[in-house]
């Protein structure tokens, strides 16, 4: 992901109160005519990031800029599937690889199912926005990562709702041979998730992993070649 000067420019403030005094400007003032009334409106979003927000992204743009700095860094994961996630975790987050997650999950006694673009997941940590993952916790074992309306594929066994959503990764193809494809949007190469096929795609490896977490989980991962 590349980042931008603006994106970068909020790494320039220490805490949250820096980041909302550089909000202030002569403009504003003249139309609020209280500091403190224009700092207290921001504080609740109005054309700037609450602190939970702002916080998050700047937690998210810390490990953009340095790959090096993982959510999983420093944490230890019991639950194989979490252990294989942290494993890919810096591949995904440099664009060598890019890994698709199926799972089918119990959420109070109901099936959710569907396919994570994890390098997505992973960006997906802004607290404002809806379905945000918290992946300390889920890599410490305190949440449960689970397919979501925003993923890839989403489906509930008990409502009967479906989403299919492409990502800036992948685009949704329906085959009506080879069912649903995954294509790459780097390298137009395509990811076959079918699961009993002997080939998933170019460059592309199936893993099924038992989990006491899940039902069923499996990680396709796909080696990126990158046309520029």
């Amino acid at each position: 992901m590349k980042l931008t000067e603006q994106d970068l420019r909020l790494l320039e403030f220490s805490s949250y109160e820096d980041y909302l005094n550089s909000l202030v400007d002569g403009k504003s003032l003249q139309y609020f005519g209280d500091r403190e009334n224009l700092i207290s409106l921001f504080r609740t979003g109005y054309r700037a990031l609450t602190k939970e927000a702002f916080e998050a992204q700047r937690t998210f743009l810390q490990v953009t800029k340095d790959p090096n700095t993982l959510f999983s860094r420093n944490i230890s994961p019991e639950d194989p599937f979490l252990q294989e996630l942290a494993k890919r975790e810096r591949p995904n987050r440099l664009g060598l690889m890019s890994t698709i997650i199926y799972m089918r999950y119990m959420k109070k006694n109901t099936e959710i199912s569907g396919y994570i673009d994890y390098e997505e997941a992973l960006r997906r940590v802004h607290q404002d926005q809806q379905y945000s993952n918290n992946w300390k916790a889920i890599f410490a074992g305190e949440k449960v990562l689970y397919p979501t309306p925003v993923d890839l594929l989403y489906y509930n066994a008990k409502t009967g709702r479906s989403r299919k959503n492409n990502t800036r990764n992948y685009q949704i193809l329906c085959d009506p041979l080879r069912g649903i494809i995954f294509r790459n949007m780097y390298d137009r190469k395509d990811i076959l998730p079918d699961p009993v096929a002997s080939f998933y795609g170019t460059n592309t490896s199936r893993t099924e992993i038992d989990s006491d977490l899940y039902e069923q989980v499996v990680l396709y991962d796909h080696v990126v070649r990158k046309n520029y």
